[in-house]
């Protein structure tokens, strides 16, 4: 626990004291489910905090080792989660393709063909 209050330390001399109060918050008290797949822009609203700084937050904290961070590419069809990357960088692909969909669509076809 020392090293995560090291890091909250630190994360204090670089972003706003209302941001680190949530983040700090969550890690004390939050359930599995809240820690992971966090939405800043959702828990920015529901906190009150401006979403620029829990973003900041959010950002600063994962260079410390507190969170880390993935990009997920979700299907806007089915919400799935179609790659995930360790970076945006590494985002690399302008279009995806999402196997789930395609199958209910097919299965849909199949039924109205028959």
């Amino acid at each position: 626990m020392s090293e995560t209050r090291a890091a909250m330390t630190v994360l204090r001399k670089a972003v706003p004291a209302s941001a680190v109060a949530v983040i700090e918050s969550l890690i004390e008290r939050g359930s599995d489910r809240e820690l992971n797949r966090i939405n800043t822009l959702a828990l920015a609203a529901k906190t009150g905090v401006s979403e620029d700084a829990l973003i900041s937050g959010f950002l600063h904290a994962s260079r410390l080792g507190l969170f880390e961070m993935a990009w997920n590419v979700l299907c806007p069809g089915c919400g799935g989660v179609l790659d995930s990357k360790a970076s945006l960088r590494s985002v690399d692909r302008n279009e995806y393709h999402c196997l789930l969909c395609a199958l209910a669509t097919n299965r849909r076809w199949m039924k109205w063909w028959r």
